[in-house]
């Protein structure tokens, strides 16, 4: 509580007690005297400051909530509620300020709001993904048919093939990015180091931030295990390196370091991460930093800083979401010398790092049989096109319950190749859980462009080739799958 005096110059502050002090910092010498702007700072709204006047200046009452600033520099919610106080003759004597710190109940709306907005995307783009995924599954696979049939010397048919398969290869991209903030993409995660991810992904990492980055690695020797999706994992770390390079304009350092850290309930890494051991992964750059206005949206969807065409705003939205889906979290902040600093944390895993295992099958088909399981038209005849190519035999049915009946009827397949989201009783998984149990040794490759994560749970058990898969990517996986130790040679 304060009181302030209208009839001295500037409305000083005449007293305040105790709990004001602690709330703001200072001591009571330092606040009597003084108008009490003085807490006010770079992020304090002008339209509530603005209110606060106007009200003293007609002698109202007002109550406004606004952003202030401690002594230390940190800011903190204020529920300010002011009032005039009269005599028995309708003088004005005081004003009199009672204030709470509410920056908890605003973290809480925010938290909320967040809430909700991931809610809308994850509608919005789980409505979309699965046709849209679809849709580019028949152009990217097409351009694969074609690419195989263009003649050497057709330079003409070539160009036009690969500005196709680049300009369906970026839309993919950004459904696959929405799919990560919205939290509804199928990680398939593993048991890692990150010092190892970052050391096997070097290659690429230098390829794509350019020769002007010079990246710095500080890696913990005793950093501790994580189990990640590696291929989000590595695509986290792009966005943020991408980031970095353009910060500052493709010259510069970047330091990519490791270290293990614990986030307590008093003293939690970021708002939303849960109280437990975190290994991390950070991200500093040498650029101009994150201006103060924009730190808070980094990681909002579709907002970026760049210019058009630079930039989807879904890179560091994706990051978000990837992060938040494996139970960790990630935090954007500015260095104390200048540049910005990205943190990314993934929840400590016991057990030993799985190594990466290369794939070193046959990549075309002898004549075995394939059931493949699809209800869209156009991808079920771009399916069995790519794999009739590849030298299978295909029998296309459109839902699960006529995989099943034909599987009755005959049992001479090598392979159950189903996609995951299907009208009808069964899904993809049921379907793959059905032949599992009464044909245990046929392979099952699953495919989606979408599934939730109450499919995602049941799937993990089955191989997975994601919707718009390209004919190198199913070649190998298929036959990867006949030839495997369940296979049917």
């Amino acid at each position: 509580m304060i009181v302030t005096d209208p009839h001295q110059p500037d409305n000083p502050i005449l007293f305040c007690n105790n709990a004001f002090e602690r709330m703001t910092g200072y001591a009571q010498a330092e606040i009597v005297g003084r108008n009490c702007r003085f807490l006010q700072g770079p992020e304090t709204d002008p339209a509530a400051v603005q209110l606060v006047r106007e009200a003293i200046a007609r002698r109202e009452e007002v109550a406004v909530e606004i952003l202030n600033y401690r002594k230390n520099g940190s800011t903190f919610w204020n529920a300010l509620f002011v009032s005039p106080i009269f005599d028995e003759a309708g003088e004005l004597l005081y004003f009199f300020a009672s204030q709470l710190d509410i920056s908890r109940r605003k973290e809480a709306e925010e938290a909320l709001h967040q809430a909700q907005k991931m809610e809308a995307v994850g509608k919005l783009t789980g409505g979309i993904a699965h046709d849209f995924n679809n849709l580019l599954q028949v152009i990217l696979g097409y351009v694969d048919l074609l690419d195989s049939r263009i003649e050497p010397g057709d330079r003409a048919a070539r160009k036009a093939v690969d500005a196709i398969g680049m300009a369906a290869g970026r839309g993919a991209q950004l459904t696959q990015q929405l799919l990560a903030f919205a939290r509804k993409q199928e990680l398939r995660d593993r048991l890692l180091n990150v010092n190892t991810l970052i050391t096997d992904f070097g290659p690429i990492i230098e390829r794509n931030v350019g020769a002007g980055i010079t990246i710095r690695r500080q890696f913990s020797e005793d950093a501790w295990n994580a189990r990640m999706d590696p291929v989000q994992a590595e695509m986290a770390l792009l966005n943020i390196l991408a980031n970095a390079r353009d910060a500052m304009d493709g010259k510069g350092e970047v330091t990519v370091r490791t270290q293990n850290t614990v986030s307590t309930a008093s003293d939690a890494l970021t708002p939303d991460l849960d109280p437990g051991e975190y290994v991390a992964i950070v991200i500093e750059d040498q650029g101009p930093g994150i201006a103060p206005d924009v730190l808070n949206r980094v990681f909002d969807p579709f907002f970026s800083t760049k210019s058009v065409g630079k930039g989807t705003g879904l890179g560091l939205s994706m990051v978000y979401g990837f992060m938040r889906q494996t139970g960790g979290g990630v935090r954007a902040e500015n260095r104390p010398g200048g540049g910005a600093r990205f943190t990314l944390y993934f929840p400590r895993a016991k057990g030993i790092a799985e190594p990466v295992r290369e794939v070193t099958a046959m990549a075309t088909g002898n004549g075995e049989r394939i059931l493949m399981v699809e209800d869209q038209q156009e991808v079920a005849e771009l399916g069995k096109a790519i794999l009739e190519n590849l030298g299978y035999r295909v029998t296309h049915v459109s839902n699960a319950q006529m995989a099943l009946d034909v599987l009755e009827r005959d049992r001479d397949f090598q392979l159950l190749f189903t996609d995951i989201v299907m009208p009808g009783e069964l899904t993809g998984v049921a379907l793959a859980n059905r032949v599992r149990a009464d044909f245990p040794t046929l392979p099952i490759l699953l495919t989606t462009g979408y599934s939730d994560r109450a499919l995602d749970a049941e799937s993990r058990q089955f191989e997975l080739v994601r919707k718009p898969y390209r004919r190198s990517d199913l070649a190998v996986r298929v036959r990867a799958l006949i030839e495997g130790p369940n296979g049917i040679s």
